[in-house]
C-alpha cells in the first residue's frame, strides 16, 4: 500500500514476531550497555568497549569479543528503533479504523508520546543517564507530524537521511584511519567515580542536558529506521510475510552484510588479529551502518516465527511476554544494574572482564524474562505500560469510533 490512508481491515490476530523481537532486543541492549555505560572497564588491555580483556586473551574471550562486534552493539538499539516506528504505525492504523481524522489522531498520539517522554526523563534522572526513551519519544512525535505522507515520500526521506549519515560517518572513519590522533577527542568515561546516589542523580541530570543537546543528531540517526518500521506497519509487512518475502529477505541480506563487513573486522581488530588502528573507525561505522541491522534482524524474526498469540508455542511465551512489557522490562533492567554495578551499591563488573560482564548482563535479562513470564501467567500488564496507557487514554480508553466533541 503506497497511500497515506492505511487499510481499514480490522486486525483480528496479534502476530508474535514484533513482541518476540522486543524481548530478544532487550538482551542485546543489556549486554551492550553494561560495558559502555553501567560498568565501564578500567585499565583493560584489549576490547574495553566490549567488557575488557586483561592479559593475554583466551579463546573464549576472543570469541566473545567477535560475537559482541557482530551481534551485540547497536543490534538491539537498531531493532528497538525499527519496532518503535512500527508501533507508531500500528497506533495510526488503529485510529484510522476508529474514524479519527488526521489532526485528531495526531493530538491523541502526541499526548501519548509526550507522556512517554516524561517517563523517559524520570527514568534518566533516577536510574540511567543513557536512557533512550526520551529520544524515541521526540522522534515519534516528529514522525506523527508526517502520518499523512505517502509511503514512497516517507521512504525517500529515510533513504536520503541514511545516505547523508553514511557519507558523514565514512568521512569521519577515514579521517581516523589517516589521523589516529582524532581518537583522542572521545572522553574516557572509565575515570568517572560516583560514590553516592546523590552524586549519581547529579551525574544523570547532567546526562539529561546532554541528551537534549544531542537530540538533532539522534533524530537524524534513528529517524530513518523508525520511518521504515512505520511504513512496514502500514503495509502489513510483518503480517503477510509471504507477500513481502522478497523485501524481508533483502533486509536480512543487508543485515548479514553489515555484520560480516563491519562487525566481524571490528571484533577482530579489537583483539589484535587485524590492525588496532581500525578499531575506532569500525566502531564509528557500526554506529551508523549498524542501524541497518534493525530492519534486517526484525525481518529474520518475522520469517522464522510466523505464529500468532492464539497459537503461541509455550517455549516462546516468556520472550513474547517480555516484549509485550518491554518498557517495564527496560526500566527494571536499569534498576537491577544500579543495584549490581554502581560503586555505592554492589560495584560488580568494572574489572571483571568480558565473560563475567556478559554473564551479569545475561542474568539481569533472565531476571526480567522470568518476571515477565510470571506477570503474563497472572494476566497482568506491565506496570509502566498500564500507567502510560491510562494517562494517555483515560480510564475508559480509546472509543470504538471517533465522536467529535460538539461545542
Amino acid at each position: 500500500m503506497s497511500s497515506a490512508t492505511p487499510s481499514t481491515t480490522p486486525q483480528k490476530v496479534r502476530y508474535i514476531a514484533p513482541d518476540l523481537a522486543r524481548g530478544l532486543a532487550l538482551l542485546g541492549i543489556a549486554v551492550a550497555n553494561l560495558p559502555t555505560a553501567w560498568a565501564i572497564p578500567v585499565n583493560a588491555d584489549l576490547a574495553a568497549g566490549f567488557g575488557g580483556i586483561y592479559g593475554t586473551p583466551t579463546l573464549a574471550e576472543s570469541v566473545a569479543v567477535v560475537f559482541h562486534g557482530m551481534f551485540v552493539h547497536v543490534r538491539g538499539l537498531a531493532m528497538f528503533s525499527t519496532l518503535l516506528g512500527f508501533g507508531v504505525g500500528l497506533i495510526t492504523m488503529s485510529l484510522w479504523r476508529r474514524g479519527f481524522p488526521p489532526n485528531e489522531a495526531r493530538k491523541v498520539m502526541w499526548r501519548r508520546y509526550g507522556l512517554l517522554a516524561l517517563i523517559g526523563v524520570v527514568h534518566l534522572v533516577l536510574l540511567f543517564f543513557g536512557d533512550i526513551i526520551v529520544q524515541y519519544s521526540v522522534i515519534a512525535m516528529i514522525l506523527i507530524g508526517l502520518i499523512t505522507l505517502r509511503d514512497r515520500t516517507l521512504l525517500i526521506i529515510a533513504w536520503v537521511l541514511i545516505g547523508l549519515q553514511v557519507f558523514v560517518t565514512s568521512l569521519v572513519a577515514a579521517a581516523m584511519v589517516l589521523y589516529p590522533q582524532f581518537t583522542d577527542m572521545f572522553p574516557d568515561m572509565s575515570d568517572i567515580s560516583i560514590d553516592s546516589y546523590a552524586q549519581y542523580l547529579g551525574f544523570n541530570t547532567m546526562g539529561l542536558l546532554g541528551t537534549l543537546a544531542s537530540l538533532p543528531l539522534v533524530v537524524l540517526m534513528l529517524g530513518p529506521i523508525m520511518i521504515i518500521g512505520f511504513v512496514w506497519a502500514r503495509r502489513g509487512v510483518l503480517v503477510d510475510v509471504d507477500q513481502h518475502r522478497r523485501l524481508l529477505l533483502t533486509w536480512v541480506a543487508v543485515a548479514a552484510a553489515v555484520i560480516l563487513v563491519i562487525g566481524l573486522p571490528w571484533g577482530l581488530s579489537s583483539i589484535g588479529v587485524l590492525p588496532a588502528a581500525w578499531e575506532m573507525p569500525l566502531s564509528i561505522l557500526n554506529n551508523s551502518l549498524g542501524l541497518l541491522t534493525g530492519p534486517g534482524i526484525l525481518a529474520l524474526v518475522a520469517l522464522v516465527f510466523r505464529g500468532t498469540t492464539d497459537t503461541l508455542n509455550p517455549a516462546l511465551r516468556a520472550f513474547v511476554a517480555l516484549g509485550q512489557r518491554s518498557m517495564s522490562g527496560y526500566i527494571l533492567q536499569s534498576a537491577l544494574f544500579v543495584i549490581l554495578t554502581q560503586p555505592f551499591t554492589l560495584g560488580l563488573g568494572r574489572e571483571s572482564g568480558i565473560l563475567v560482564q556478559m554473564g551479569i548482563a545475561s542474568g539481569v535479562w533472565l531476571a526480567t524474562l522470568l518476571w515477565a513470564y510470571v506477570w503474563d501467567w497472572l494476566g497482568w500488564p506491565g506496570p509502566v505500560e498500564w500507567a502510560h496507557r491510562r494517562a494517555s487514554y483515560g480510564r475508559a480508553g480509546l472509543p470504538a469510533a471517533y465522536r467529535p466533541q460538539l461545542p
